[in-house]
């Protein structure tokens, strides 16, 4: 397929990126995760549903919680019950 704007492969953009940082010392790596991260939040509170996720990962949280803890439960009263 012929499109008119050409766009690079996957792999050459990897290559470009990781040669990029090849050289970086791990201050300029820690550096860059960081501005990576700005970005992320930056954007996720641009798009305007901050809130809505924030509170959809403390529901998520909770539901982990609560299954881990019915979890240990069951396991503590098996054990002791075996004894």
């Amino acid at each position: 397929m012929n499109l008119p704007i050409s766009f690079p492969s996957q792999a050459e953009q990897l290559r470009k990126h990781l040669q990029a940082y090849a050289g970086a010392t791990a201050e300029e790596r820690l550096q860059a995760v960081a501005d990576t991260l700005a970005a992320a939040d930056a954007l996720s509170a641009a798009g305007g549903h901050r809130e809505e996720q924030l509170r959809y990962h403390d529901w998520c949280e909770r539901q982990w919680r609560d299954r881990m803890k019915e979890f240990i439960a069951q396991h503590v009263a098996a054990a002791r019950a075996a004894r």
